[in-house]
């Protein structure tokens, strides 16, 4: 259960990275949304030209890297207990 639980938490942060890009996109090819985010949401209208993109991956990608370290690191400990009792 909980592995699948963790799978579709990745579905859902790769789709939400998906939908993120596409706005990006859609702000720097869309004159109309640029002109509306700076009048409505003013100097956070920045985060829309892919900077928030960038940070949740970078964010997905700094997570994905600490899992695996985190599982090699255990299997090395399992391991070395495994040569300790033989």
């Amino acid at each position: 259960m909980v592995k699948r639980t963790r799978w579709l938490v990745w579905a859902e942060s790769l789709t939400i990275l998906g939908l993120l890009v596409w706005v990006s996109l859609e702000y720097e090819n869309n004159l109309f949304l640029q002109s509306w985010a700076k009048a409505n949401i003013g100097p956070v209208s920045f985060l829309l030209n892919g900077t928030l993109a960038g940070l949740y991956a970078g964010i997905l990608l700094g997570y994905a890297v600490a899992k695996y370290a985190e599982r090699r690191t255990e299997d090395d400990k399992i391991l070395e207990s495994v040569r300790n009792r033989v």
